[in-house]
């Protein structure tokens, strides 16, 4: 009897177990906290995996969805993150806390009249809402209202004194301003609140590379992995600071370790490989992503960054045949689609690219790298303003997409917007701490504002953080250069070289500095030294060239700008100098049957019908180099400098300008980075009607050669036909000073007779 019974209690014991597993609250319940276990040990992947098994058992689980718009922040998941605070906050409107949340990425996405309104919201729900004072902040830190943010930021701590996420924005505020002393304060204060607040250890960490303390700045480093060891950003960031300290096998094990440790965690698998390929070590990084992808076949978004890869390790070949096997087995990967725009980006073909990457961002419209890549497609063909376009976009997606702020830097230059070119600096700085780029970046704003001393203070933080890189020494020598304080300026051009002897930037501002001093034979004997330091460099030998010619050795400048062209064929710079000394040693018809001869004996070299149009052209006889450049491009359809003086004869001799044009953009796509090409394609546009695109192709013109007549006179015609008088004037009159026996001087006098 007794034995029936107990059997009877284990049957009832048993249903009720059932009863409670088949009991959605139960269940859904159990996945929250188990979620909360792994989001706790900073498992974010399995914390993910839980909040979502929660939302489907229950679609208005309004904790779990924020929870699980958490786990995606941990993530930087910030397109996923969005979609589940929004949730969030439709179920359950109380939740001030996911307000700030998707207020923050709104802000860092630079979406600032939807972040007043959020935090309208927040006031609306909780007049004495800190969390809202502390989002206001953040809106007004990235509009570069820094009194407004700190007014802010102190009302959020006077009513809520125990958050520590308040005094790291108050610490943040103060180092931007420079008062690095009471931001190392008010970190510490944010560490008594709570001393596993990561944000607070990361931030102090950094303040202390950034002030060059590396002892104390390796501990904090040290701390984060403690408080977060199931991250990875901690691993990395320490890694990152032994490499810049040259202590680049600590930071090897570091990654090593990391993998070890998180790479049966999601995609951590990748982790050394991503460190490899950071670093630039190429064969390390292709070896270690090989491997992964081999030991990870059903993992697309990996295998298609293996292929990325090859790509920026010029493999084209491969990378191409890995794209085209994805395809073959499922042509509508959208992925593989973008990695084929990318290829036929690194190919030239901007047209075709540019074709494939909006068809694929049809399908994949939030894909971030691919608005970037279209926006270089459309950068290269010559339309800017759309490029611009796609590159906002990427960064609206996903603000830590470099590539894309530095291309939006650019613009920013290139049309003399200031305030674009502070909000990408700050973002690039956010970014990457320790990258000099985004210092040097936010220094040009701050000159664009008269601010000298806050500029020379970002050169000196660029210097900082990057003492072994060249770029910091060479933008803080052109500042003090333009201010007149050359002993200095050399100072720090040395000093870049000696870090990249191939910097030419840092050479070339030396030489100007030897110049204006009239130290000739001084700034030829430098250039000489680093050619033969750098003796690949084909722009050395090019500003050898130049040096030689002030000199009079017109012989030896012949010889520098062979070696230069021998280099580099597409040195249009070299080429044409070379045509005048030719002209200048008397030797021009020599020249001419030098290259009709290397016709004859090489049919197949471009060289020789480029050199010989060219030369023809410089005798006047436009019709014989027009049918050279022609042959050219028979051999080299694409051969940039031939298309170019093709295109920039016929507009000036009145031939087609739709065939022009078409030269033309073959010129620029395969030269994006020659002042010559965007000038000639510029004006292309401005006989064809098409004044924005000329304007901003002359304006990257000048931004290169500021002293150019040709490209003054370009845009001044441009300005006119735009009816903007005042700009017309100063570059018409600025060629005729630069030169007064310009070619077209006659018509820029009437022009401006007319214009005034």
């Amino acid at each position: 009897m007794y034995s029936i019974l107990a059997r009877l209690s284990l049957i009832v014991l048993l249903i009720a177990s059932l009863s409670c597993n088949r009991d959605p609250n139960v269940r859904k319940q159990k996945y929250f906290e188990s979620g909360n276990r792994y989001f706790e040990k900073g498992q974010y992947s399995e914390a993910i995996i839980q909040f979502s098994n929660a939302v489907q058992i229950d679609p208005s689980y309004a904790a779990a969805h924020f929870k699980l718009a958490e786990g995606y922040l941990k993530m930087q998941r910030w397109q996923d993150a969005y979609g589940e605070l929004q949730r969030a906050i439709d179920l359950d409107p109380g939740n001030n806390r996911a307000r700030l949340d998707l207020g923050l990425i709104l802000v860092a996405a630079q979406s600032f009249d939807k972040v007043e309104s959020i935090a309208a919201e927040m006031l609306e729900k909780e007049p004495n809402s800190a969390d809202a004072h502390l989002l206001l902040s953040e809106e007004n830190q990235a509009r570069g209202k820094s009194d407004t943010a700190f007014q802010e930021i102190n009302k959020a701590i006077l009513l809520d004194p125990r958050r520590p996420q308040y005094y790291v924005q108050l610490a943040t505020l103060q180092s931007a301003t420079g008062k690095m002393d009471a931001a190392e304060i008010t970190f510490k204060k944010a560490l008594e609140v709570d001393p596993k607040f990561t944000p607070a250890v990361q931030d102090l960490a950094s303040l202390y590379e950034m002030t060059g303390r590396w002892t104390d700045a390796e501990k904090q480093r040290r701390q984060a992995i403690e408080v977060e060891p199931g991250s990875v950003q901690p691993r990395m960031d320490l890694a990152r600071l032994y490499y810049t300290q040259q202590r680049k096998a600590e930071a090897e094990q570091v990654m090593i370790q990391a993998k070890k440790a998180l790479g049966g965690e999601g995609n951590l698998y990748r982790v050394l490989g991503d460190y490899y390929n950071n670093i630039g070590e190429a064969d390390k990084a292709l070896e270690e992503f090989a491997q992964v992808s081999k030991d990870h076949p059903k993992d697309l978004v990996t295998r298609e960054d293996y292929i990325r890869l090859l790509l920026s390790h010029n493999r084209v070949e491969e990378a191409t045949k890995q794209t085209a096997a994805i395809l073959q087995a499922n042509p509508n990967d959208t992925g593989a689609q973008m990695i084929r725009g990318e290829i036929l980006n690194s190919q030239g073909k901007f047209d075709e690219a540019a074709r494939v990457l909006e068809g694929a961002l049809k399908n994949a419209p939030e894909h971030a790298y691919g608005h970037y890549q279209l926006g270089l497609a459309l950068s290269k063909t010559g339309d800017m303003g759309r490029a611009e376009q796609e590159w906002r976009q990427a960064v609206r997606l996903a603000p830590r997409i470099n590539e894309a702020e530095l291309a939006l830097a650019q613009v920013a230059l290139s049309k003399h917007d200031r305030d674009l070119l502070s909000q990408t600096a700050e973002q690039l700085i956010r970014n990457m701490p320790t990258d000099p780029r985004g210092y040097i970046l936010r220094a040009e704003a701050e000159f664009a504002a008269k601010q000298e001393a806050a500029g020379g203070e970002d050169l000196k933080k660029a210097i900082q953080v990057a003492p072994q890189g060249p770029l910091g020494y060479s933008s803080m020598g052109g500042w003090l250069a333009r201010r007149g304080k050359l002993q200095d300026a050399q100072q720090y051009y040395e000093q870049a070289l000696d870090r990249d002897p191939n910097q030419f930037d840092s050479l070339n501002g030396l030489v100007s500095i030897l110049i204006r001093q009239k130290q000739y034979a001084k700034a030829l004997d430098r250039v000489q030294q680093h050619v033969a330091k750098a003796p690949e460099n084909d722009a050395f030998y090019t500003l050898l060239a130049n040096l030689q010619m002030t000199t009079k050795d017109l012989s030896g400048a012949e010889a520098s700008l062979q070696k230069a062209i021998a280099l580099n064929k597409n040195n249009l710079a070299a080429f044409v100098l070379l045509a005048n000394v030719e002209m200048a040693l008397g030797s021009a018809d020599k020249a001419l049957a030098t290259a009709r001869k290397s016709i004859e004996d090489n049919p197949k070299s471009v060289v020789g019908y480029f050199v010989a149009g060219l030369l023809e052209e410089f005798h006047g006889n436009w019709q014989r180099a027009e049918a050279l450049y022609q042959q050219a491009l028979q051999v080299e359809p694409n051969y940039p400098p031939a298309a170019n003086n093709l295109a920039y004869g016929m507009l000036q001799h009145g031939e087609n300008t739709d065939v022009a044009l078409s030269f033309a953009q073959i010129a620029r796509q395969k030269m994006p980075d020659s002042p010559n090409a965007a000038d000639t394609l510029a004006w292309a546009y401005y006989e064809k009607g098409i004044y924005g695109l000329a304007t901003n192709l002359l304006q990257e013109a000048l931004q290169k050669s500021p002293d150019n007549a040709t490209y003054h006179y370009h845009i001044g015609m441009v300005y006119e036909k735009q009816n903007n008088t005042a700009e017309a004037k100063k570059h018409l009159q600025r060629a005729l000073q630069i030169n007064p026996k310009f070619p077209q001087a006659d018509e820029i006098r009437k022009t401006l007779n007319q214009i005034s």
